[in-house]
C-alpha cells in the first residue's frame, strides 16, 4: 500500500488500486482528545485518592472506548504525570516571577511581590490541582520507584519551585549587600518558609477538600491568604527588617 498526504486529506492506493482518501487528524483534535481524557482523570481525582485511580475508572468517565483512552495513554503514571504537568502549567506564575526579578527594584520590594504570587498561586491551586499533588506528595513519600517512573514522564516544573528558588537568592543577596540585617543563617530562614509553605498547603487541604476527625476543627484558621501574610511578616523579622516595613499582602 502507498500514500500520498497533504496538509488537510491522507490518500491511500491499496494493492487493488483502489483509491482511498482520509481526511487527515489535525494535531488539534488530537490535543482536545487528549485534554478530554485529562479532564475525565481530573474529575475521578475529585472523588477519589489521586494514587487509588485506574485506567478502567478513566475509561468509565470519558465514554471513550478503552483503545480511544489506550491511544493516548497506555498506563496510569503517564496520566499521572501528565496531570502534574499541566497543574505546572497553570496560570502564567513563572512569566510573573520573572518580571519581579527583572524589575531592579530593592530585594524587600521583590520579596513582597514573589509572596504576593505565592498567595495567588496557593488560592488558584486550591480550587483545582491542589488535592491531586498532596495526595500524590504523601504516596511518593513511601512509594519512591513510583514516584521515579511517574516524574521521569513529567516535563515541566513546578512554579512553586521557581519561586523559592528566586526568593532564596534574593535573600542571600540582601543579607550580602547589607539590606537585610538576618537574625539566623539565610539557609535557616529558608528551611522555616519551606516547612511553613507545606504546613500551610496540608492544614488548608485538608481543611477545605476533606472531612473526618484528623481534618483541622472548623472554624480554625486555616485561610492561605492570612497565613501567608503571617509567613511574610515573621520572614521580614528574621531578615531583621523593622516589623512596620512589613508590608499587608
Amino acid at each position: 500500500m502507498c500514500y500520498y498526504k497533504n496538509d488537510n486529506i491522507v490518500v491511500l492506493l491499496n494493492f487493488k488500486k483502489e483509491i482511498i482518501v482520509m481526511p487527515k487528524v489535525k494535531s488539534e483534535y488530537l490535543e482536545n482528545r487528549r485534554n478530554q481524557i485529562l479532564d475525565a482523570a481530573f474529575a475521578v481525582c475529585k472523588r477519589k485518592p489521586a494514587y487509588d485511580i485506574t485506567m478502567t475508572d478513566i475509561v468509565s468517565e470519558t465514554g471513550m472506548s478503552q483503545g480511544g483512552v489506550y491511544k493516548y495513554f497506555n498506563n496510569i503514571d503517564l496520566v499521572l504525570a501528565a496531570l502534574i504537568d499541566k497543574s505546572n502549567l497553570q496560570g502564567n506564575y513563572t512569566e510573573q516571577i520573572d518580571e519581579i526579578m527583572e524589575s531592579g527594584n530593592p530585594p524587600d520590594i521583590i520579596l513582597y511581590n514573589l509572596f504576593l504570587v505565592s498567595q495567588q498561586y496557593f488560592s488558584d491551586m486550591l480550587i483545582s490541582y491542589n488535592k491531586i499533588l498532596f495526595e500524590l506528595s504523601t504516596f511518593f513519600a513511601y512509594n519512591p520507584k513510583r514516584y521515579e517512573r511517574i516524574n521521569r514522564n513529567v516535563t515541566t516544573s513546578s512554579a512553586f519551585d521557581y519561586l523559592i528558588q528566586c526568593a532564596s537568592a534574593v535573600m542571600s543577596a540582601g543579607a550580602e549587600s547589607g539590606h537585610f540585617m538576618p537574625v539566623m543563617p539565610v539557609k535557616e530562614i529558608m528551611a522555616f518558609i519551606i516547612a511553613s509553605f507545606d504546613g500551610i498547603i496540608r492544614d488548608v487541604t485538608l481543611s477545605r477538600c476533606y472531612s473526618g476527625k484528623s481534618v483541622p476543627e472548623a472554624g480554625a484558621a486555616f485561610h492561605e491568604k492570612n497565613l501567608i501574610q503571617c509567613l511574610y511578616m515573621s520572614t521580614m523579622s528574621l531578615l531583621g527588617r523593622n516589623q512596620n516595613e512589613g508590608r499587608s499582602i
